[in-house]
């Protein structure tokens, strides 16, 4: 309850924020930028949220990114996820957890579409809620649960690292699960079983809209990493 009234409270006052015309008078005039953030906001309103675990950036540390650049980088791939919302008419809000709190992280904490915290998604949510999705989950996924949270991890390139996503799902005790890649495609033996966050984030959006339909769902991954 105290959550909930936390982000009632933070909903108002960011959509002052980035809706009054007079202290920013040219997003009067951005109608798109104005259509994707009632959107998202609407979705905060009524507690339809996203998770992505920003834990990962000590895993880029031996592969030439620093933690600036971790978070820089990643803000690029979550904004990606809200180029297609005009295909939706009720996206998830995205909630970024685990967000380190220190000038490193600006990129993230200043993004107009989504909410950057320090704090766990285990000290918001009631870990029954959680749904972890890993590609090495062995629990595939068979339907979009709408009573469930998602988790996404904040990976955007391979680590030095495997199966962080499912390592750390099991250790907080978190329920976890896996797309059916399989079972509905033919990956090209050069692409990886690994999606990038906009493309699971408009995997869900679109099994949330179109009552669980994979085939629409998986159009959203480039036929470039599909088999001929």
């Amino acid at each position: 309850m105290l959550f909930r009234h936390y982000y009632r409270t933070w909903y108002w006052s960011s959509f002052v924020h980035n809706f009054h015309i007079f202290r920013c008078p040219e997003h009067l005039f951005n109608l798109q930028r104005q259509v994707r953030q009632a959107k998202l906001f609407v979705a905060a309103r009524f507690a339809d949220y996203i998770i992505i675990d920003c834990s990962f950036s000590n895993e880029y540390n031996d592969n030439e990114i620093l933690l600036e650049n971790y978070y820089e980088r990643l803000q690029l791939k979550i904004h990606s996820c809200f180029t297609s919302l005009h295909r939706y008419h009720s996206p998830s809000f995205v909630i970024l957890c685990n967000v380190y709190s220190n000038k490193k992280d600006k990129f993230l904490r200043n993004s107009p579409y989504c909410h950057a915290t320090s704090l766990s998604y285990l000290d918001l949510f009631p870990r029954e809620q959680l749904v972890y999705l890993s590609p090495d989950s062995p629990n595939i996924m068979n339907k979009y649960e709408h009573n469930v949270i998602y988790i996404l991890g904040g990976i955007f390139q391979k680590t030095k690292n495997e199966r962080l996503t499912l390592e750390k799902a099991d250790n907080e005790q978190i329920r976890h699960q896996s797309l059916p890649l399989q079972q509905y495609l033919k990956l090209s033996s050069n692409a990886s079983a690994v999606l990038s966050l906009n493309q699971v984030y408009n995997i869900l959006m679109t099994l949330k809209h179109n009552n669980n339909n994979w085939f629409d769902a998986f159009k959203c991954i480039p036929e470039r990493c599909l088999s001929r």
